[in-house]
C-alpha cells in the first residue's frame, strides 16, 4: 500500500471519530450550535420548578374561631340606677323628761317592745309619795264635799259653802294629777310598737332633760328615697314595681314607687322618689346600702343583639354580620338597653347572625369558623341561599307595628 492510500484511510477515520462526537454532542444538547437552545430549556424548566415551590410555600388562609348569635325579636326595656340608703318607716330617738338618775333599765338593743313599754326608769321615791299625798288629799275633799252635800240638802249650809268645798275638791284632784304626770315623767316608755336599735343609758346614769336614751325603730314597712332628674321621673309612675339590690342580699328585692314628690328641688334638679319595701326579708336592714333598678320604657318584641356583639367606635356602632364562611362589617342604629341586650333599630334583619365572640381580628371578607352552629342554629354559605328578603321585610314591618 503506497503512502498515499495510507493518508486517505486515517483521513475517513478522523472524520468518522469527528462525526461520532459531533452526534454525541448534539443529542446531549453539549454542541456549541445549540447551547442556547438547551440552557433556555433549562431555565424554563427551572422557572416551572421554582413557580411551584412558590406556590407550595404560601401559608394557608386559617378560619378565625367565633361565636355567633342571632337577631331576634324579644322584649327590652330601659332603666335607670339610682343608689340611696334603707330608711325605717318610723325611726324615733327617746328622752328623758325630767333630770333624775336611772335606776332601772329594761330593754337591751334588739329587743322588741310595745307600744307604752317602760324602757327605762329614774329615781321616783319623792314623785310615789306626792301622788300618794294628792291621792290622800283628793280623798278627804271628796268627803267633806259629799257631807256638804247633804247638809245643803237640809239647808244647814248655804249654797255658797257647798260651791267653795267643791272648788276645793277639784283643785285637790288637779294636784293629784300633776303629781301623777311628774311620776310618769320618770320613765322612759315605748312610743309605739317596734325594736330597739340604740340603747345610751345605764342604770345609776345622771340625766338631764332631753337627753337621749334609746332609739325605736318601726321596719314595717320600710323606705328608700331616690332622687330622679325631672325627665326621668316623668317616666315613673305611682305603684309601679322596682328592683331594690342591697348589697347583703343574693337576689334583689321588690319595691313599689309610694309616691313621688310634686316639686323639683331647685338646688339639684331632681324628684325625690318614695319606694315602699316590705321590712320581713332579713337582707333589707335599715341603714343598708342598696342600688335601685327602676323602669323607665319597655318595648316588646323588640329586634334586639346580645351587647357582646356590639363594637362601638366613638359615635359610631356597629356588628359583624356573618355571610356564608365569612363576616362583613355594618353599621347599625341601636334604641334601649338592657343588661344583656340592645335593640336594632336599623342595619339588621330578623334571622341575621352576628359575632358575639372573636371580633377582635375581624373585617370584612374574613375567613370565619363558627364555634356555636349547632347551638344557634347557623348553616353557613346554606344561609344565604336560603334566605328570603321578602321574608325579612315583612318580620322587620310587624315588629315595628307592634311597638
Amino acid at each position: 500500500m503506497n503512502s498515499n492510500s495510507k493518508r486517505l484511510i486515517w483521513t475517513l477515520a478522523i472524520l468518522l471519530v469527528v462525526a461520532g462526537a459531533g452526534s454525541g454532542l448534539y443529542f446531549t444538547g453539549n454542541l456549541p450550535l445549540g447551547a442556547g437552545e438547551g440552557v433556555a430549556m433549562a431555565d424554563t424548566t427551572g422557572a416551572e420548578v421554582a413557580v411551584e415551590a412558590e406556590e407550595s410555600d404560601e401559608p394557608e388562609v386559617m378560619a378565625v374561631p367565633v361565636e355567633l348569635a342571632q337577631v331576634e325579636g324579644r322584649g327590652i326595656a330601659a332603666y335607670y340606677r339610682a343608689a340611696s340608703v334603707i330608711e325605717a318607716d318610723r325611726l324615733v330617738e327617746l328622752v328623758a323628761k325630767t333630770t333624775g338618775r336611772v335606776s332601772k333599765v329594761n330593754v337591751e338593743e334588739g329587743d322588741w317592745v310595745e307600744e307604752g313599754q317602760i324602757l327605762a326608769e329614774m329615781e321616783n321615791d319623792r314623785e310615789r309619795i306626792q301622788l300618794r299625798k294628792a291621792d290622800l288629799t283628793v280623798a278627804d275633799k271628796e268627803r267633806q264635799l259629799e257631807r256638804n252635800k247633804s247638809m245643803l240638802d237640809e239647808e244647814l249650809i248655804s249654797r255658797q259653802e257647798y260651791d267653795d268645798q267643791a272648788s276645793a275638791t277639784k283643785m285637790a284632784e288637779a294636784e293629784r294629777d300633776l303629781a301623777a304626770i311628774a311620776l310618769e315623767d320618770t320613765r322612759i316608755r315605748a312610743s309605739f310598737a317596734g325594736r330597739i336599735t340604740e340603747r345610751k343609758v345605764v342604770p345609776g346614769q345622771q340625766l338631764a332633760i332631753a337627753a337621749p336614751a334609746f332609739t325605736i325603730g318601726d321596719f314595717s314597712p320600710l323606705r328608700v328615697r331616690v332622687h330622679l332628674p325631672e325627665a326621668i321621673a316623668r317616666k315613673v309612675s305611682a305603684g309601679q314595681r322596682v328592683l331594690v339590690s342591697p348589697d347583703a342580699a343574693d337576689k334583689p328585692l321588690e319595691a313599689v314607687v309610694e309616691r313621688i314628690a310634686p316639686v323639683v328641688d331647685p338646688t339639684t334638679s331632681t324628684v325625690r322618689l318614695t319606694l315602699l319595701l316590705d321590712g320581713e326579708d332579713d337582707a333589707a336592714r335599715v341603714g343598708g346600702f342598696v342600688k335601685v333598678r327602676i323602669t323607665t320604657d319597655e318595648h316588646h318584641d323588640a329586634l334586639s343583639i346580645p351587647k357582646l356583639a356590639l363594637i362601638e367606635e366613638g359615635a359610631l356602632r356597629n356588628v359583624f354580620v356573618a355571610e356564608a364562611d365569612t363576616v362583613r362589617k355594618v353599621e347599625i342604629e341601636t334604641g334601649l338597653y338592657d343588661e344583656t341586650h340592645v335593640e336594632v333599630l336599623e342595619g339588621l334583619f330578623a334571622g341575621d347572625f352576628v359575632v358575639t365572640m372573636g371580633q377582635g381580628g375581624l373585617r370584612t371578607g374574613t375567613l370565619i369558623k363558627s364555634l356555636n352552629s349547632e347551638a344557634v342554629g347557623y348553616v353557613g354559605a346554606e344561609a344565604d341561599l336560603n334566605r328570603d328578603p321578602a321574608e325579612d321585610d315583612k318580620t322587620v314591618t310587624a315588629l315595628n307595628e307592634s311597638k
